[in-house]
C-alpha cells in the first residue's frame, strides 16, 4: 500500500511531498521492519518510491537510514548491482550534507562494482560524481579527466539525460577557475539537453549556474532574471535545498545591486529553508543575513 502510494504523491510533486511529509516517519519504520522480517524485495521498492522526495526535501538524514538499510537488503540477497546503486546515492546523500570524505568513500566503493558487472550507466554517473568530489578538492585536470570518461560512456549508450548532468558539471569546474566563456557554452550545452529530455530539476540546477556567470561578469541584471527562472521550476517541483540555494543567489545579486531590502528577504527566505534540513550552507546565509541587515541600519560595514 505505502509503496504505491508514495509513488503516485511523488509523481504529484509538491503537493505529494506535503503529504508524504505527515507519513514519512512510518515509512522509514516500515521500512526498518520490513530489514528485520527479512522481506529484502519490500525493502528496495519502499526505498525507491521515495528516495527522490528525500532528496528533494532536503531530509538527507532519512534518507542515508533508507539507502542504508536497502543496501543492507541488496548484500543479503547477493544484488551487486543494487550494491553499487546504493553505495553511489549514499555518496550523493553525504556531498548534500556537506560530508565530502564520506561521499569521496562511498563512490570510490561503487565504481569497482559497476565495472566489474560491465554496468556503463552506473560506471558513467559514478566517474561523473567521483570528479565532483576531485573539482571541490581544487583537483581540477583530474576532475575534468574523470568528467571526460563519463561523458564518453553516457554518449555511447545514448543517456541523454545523464549526458547533460555531465556538461552541467564541467560547466560548473571551468566557472570555479574563472573560465566563464568555457563555462556557459557548457552550460548552454546543457540547457538545450535539458529542457529536450525534460529534465526540470536538472533545468533548475543550470538556469542557476548561468545567473552565476553574469553576475561574475557584472551583468547583474541578467544574473536575476536566469536565478529567478530556477527559482520558479526548483519551487514547482519541492526542491527545498535547491529553492534555498537560488534564494541565497538573488539575495546576493540584490545586495551587488544596493537593493539591501529585496536582499534581505530571499535572503531571509533562504534561511528559513535552511534551518530545518540542517543545509551545509546555513552559517554561510546567517552571516550574510545579517551584513545586509547590518547594513540596512546603516551600522558597520554599511
Amino acid at each position: 500500500y505505502y509503496t504505491v502510494w508514495c509513488v503516485a504523491q511523488s509523481e504529484a510533486g509538491l503537493p505529494g511531498y506535503v503529504l508524504m511529509n505527515g507519513e514519512r516517519p512510518h515509512c522509514l519504520r516500515l521500512i526498518e521492519i520490513c530489514l528485520d522480517s527479512e522481506l529484502w524485495r519490500e525493502v528496495k521498492d519502499l526505498v525507491e518510491a521515495i528516495h527522490v522526495y528525500l532528496d528533494r526535501q532536503g531530509w538527507w538524514t532519512e534518507r542515508l537510514v533508507a539507502l542504508n538499510i536497502r543496501l543492507t537488503a541488496a548484500r543479503q540477497v547477493g544484488d551487486c548491482q543494487d550494491k553499487g546503486w546504493c553505495l553511489n546515492e549514499l555518496g550523493y546523500t553525504c556531498n548534500s550534507r556537506g560530508e565530502q570524505d564520506k561521499a569521496l568513500q562511498w563512490f570510490e566503493q561503487s565504481l569497482p562494482i559497476h565495472c566489474e558487472l560491465e554496468d556503463r550507466q552506473g560506471e558513467g554517473i559514478t566517474l561523473n560524481n567521483l570528479a565532483n568530489m576531485y573539482s571541490q578538492q581544487g583537483k581540477y585536470e583530474q576532475a575534468l579527466q574523470q568528467y571526460e570518461q563519463s561523458l564518453t560512456i553516457k554518449r555511447e549508450i545514448g543517456d541523454r539525460k545523464e549526458e547533460g548532468v555531465t556538461l552541467n558539471n564541467i560547466g560548473e569546474l571551468y566557472r570555479m577557475q574563472g573560465d566563464y566563456a568555457q563555462a556557459l557554452q557548457y552550460y548552454e550545452q546543457c540547457l538545450l539537453i535539458r529542457q529536450e529530455v525534460g529534465d526540470k530539476q536538472g533545468e533548475g540546477i543550470t538556469l542557476n549556474n548561468i545567473g552565476a556567470i553574469y553576475r561574475a561578469q557584472g551583468d547583474l541584471t541578467k544574473a536575476i532574471e536566469y536565478r529567478e527562472q530556477s527559482l520558479v521550476i526548483r519551487r514547482e517541483l519541492g526542491d527545498r535545498a535547491g529553492e534555498a540555494r537560488t534564494c541565497w543567489n538573488i539575495g546576493l545579486t540584490c545586495e551587488d545591486l544596493g537593493d539591501l531590502a529585496k536582499a534581505e528577504e530571499y535572503i531571509s527566505q533562504a534561511v528559513q529553508i535552511m534551518e530545518p534540513i540542517g543545509h551545509p550552507k546555513l552559517e554561510v546565509c546567517r552571516e550574510g543575513l545579517e551584513r545586509v541587515q547590518t547594513k540596512r541600519r546603516g551600522g558597520v560595514g554599511a
